[in-house]
């Protein structure tokens, strides 16, 4: 139960720096300008990841007020099992 916990808790967090260290990887190279305003042309190997790598760029700038409040909450949930769980504990 407190593995799944963590993993709603810290999951998104993991997930939110690796599209910005792939962001910052992406937007470091000469063929990739990566914005919010369109998709710009972004050859990776030979293939066109514009799309990709934009979506990546969203979800580094904006991911936190998506999945914030969600990951707030699961936290709480946690908090509110674990107490539970020591006042069960407790009695028997």
């Amino acid at each position: 139960m407190n593995r799944l916990f963590a993993l709603l808790v810290f999951g998104p967090f993991l997930l939110w720096i690796l599209a910005i260290i792939a962001v910052v990887v992406l937007s470091s190279s000469e063929t990739c300008v990566i914005n919010e305003a369109q998709v710009n042309p972004c050859i990776v190997f030979g293939y066109d990841i514009g799309e990709t790598a934009t979506t990546l760029g969203l979800f580094a700038a904006w991911g936190p007020l998506i999945f914030g409040p969600f990951s707030a909450a699961a936290g709480i949930l946690w908090a509110l099992v674990a107490v539970i769980r020591a006042m069960a504990k407790r009695k028997s």
